[in-house]
């Protein structure tokens, strides 16, 4: 027997998984590998794996695992409503707050999985039965989860299964990360970051070819008069200030929205010269990642900064008093933040305004790109 009891089985597919987590690949190849491994251990009819943004839990995208290609891709978006409007048992957003990162609709219904809107609404219609739900959490920080389900009479997942499941979140939370980090760092031709050098009377001296694809999409000026966009000479131009007393020195970082709708971050920062020769100024272009986009996008609503804070723990599932405390706030202040957010956004409620949020922000950037569908490997 292995560690904690596992059988050979056991251990040699959580060491698989463990190896596909550091292993290079994007979020929906990993999903799909790790499935492979996991159904070895874990037999399951069909799955929907989806990678979330960390700081709101709304997908990015879906790996569906289906022994007959297109039919839960069909119903998708029902399983999309259902997570982020409807009143349910085991909601991804309860789950990745919990210390247990897995549970079972047998579990959260007491053995009465009728209680489950989704359960049903859509498990019968497509003749599943047993279900179960997991988050893949790397300490408060959740970056996906899996809904794997069994056919209509086929045995509910054991505790064996689900501790399982437990053992190998932690692995694929970590190849979820690698791979939005490599995301973010733009491997591919377009989306490299470019770099500017300027000379510290803000001329131009050198520039990188992918700097210059980069200006090339920014939003024309009008009658400035300089040969860079003005948002980059606005962030230059910080770069080189003094620093304010009692301040310190302000960040030198803007984003900005190109002619293609992509946002693009600009950073700049002065640059030493060893010979203590005349300063320059480094400037660095590169796409923006959620973790610039999620503050603007809630900016954009016209929310203040405390605002933002609260929007993004109500989409997370806080609770007012939670939300207080987090954020050392009294809860009458909380309940007067949560009314002008729903007032600025005009939505209802908690289910309204992260339904907004996905359909307005989430929504538009999800392409085929984002969507695998492979059949589930039998062993």
């Amino acid at each position: 027997m292995g560690p904690a009891g596992l059988g050979v089985r056991e251990v040699t597919a959580e060491a698989a998984i463990a190896s596909l987590s550091v292993s290079g690949l994007t979020a929906l190849e990993l999903f799909e590998r790790v499935a492979e491994r996991l159904q070895r251990v874990v037999p399951y009819s069909a799955g929907c794996w989806k990678p979330t943004d960390p700081q709101t839990l709304l997908f990015t995208g879906f790996a569906i695992e289906d022994p007959e290609p297109g039919g839960l891709r069909s119903v998708r978006w029902r399983f999309v409503e259902n997570e982020l409007l409807e009143p349910d048992v085991a909601k991804f957003r309860e789950l990745a707050r919990r210390p247990q990162p897995v549970t079972t609709l047998h579990q959260e219904t007491h053995g009465e999985p009728e209680r489950s809107a989704r359960y049903r609404a859509i498990h019968r219609a497509l003749g599943f039965g047993a279900e179960l739900g997991a988050v893949f959490r790397s300490g408060a920080a959740c970056w996906g989860s899996v809904a794997l389900v069994r056919a209509q009479g086929e045995p509910e997942f054991n505790r064996h299964e689900v501790a399982f499941v437990a053992r190998i979140c932690d692995r694929v939370a970590l190849g979820l990360r690698l791979a939005l980090l490599r995301e973010a760092d733009g491997t591919s031709s377009d989306n490299a970051p470019g770099t500017i050098v300027l000379r510290s009377d803000l001329v131009l001296e050198s520039i990188t070819g992918q700097a210059a694809r980069w200006l090339e999409q920014f939003p024309s000026d009008h009658g400035t008069g300089i040969e860079l966009p003005a948002a980059v000479v606005a962030v230059a131009r910080r770069a080189r200030a003094t620093e304010t007393p009692g301040r310190g020195k302000l960040p030198a970082a803007a984003r900005v929205r190109l002619v293609s709708g992509r946002w693009l971050t600009v950073h700049a920062d002065s640059l030493t010269a060893p010979d203590a020769g005349e300063a320059r100024i480094a400037i660095v272009l590169a796409p923006a990642g959620p973790a610039e986009m999620t503050p603007l996008r809630l900016e954009l609503h016209g929310l203040s900064a405390r605002e933002a804070e609260v929007t993004r723990l109500l989409v997370r599932g806080f609770s007012n008093d939670e939300i207080a405390r987090a954020l050392h706030i009294t809860r009458y202040t909380v309940k007067d933040h949560t009314k002008a957010i729903y007032s600025k956004l005009d939505v209802a409620g908690r289910h309204e305004l992260t339904a907004k949020l996905f359909d307005e922000h989430h929504l538009p950037t999800l392409n085929p790109a984002h969507l695998r569908e492979f059949a589930p490997n039998r062993h």
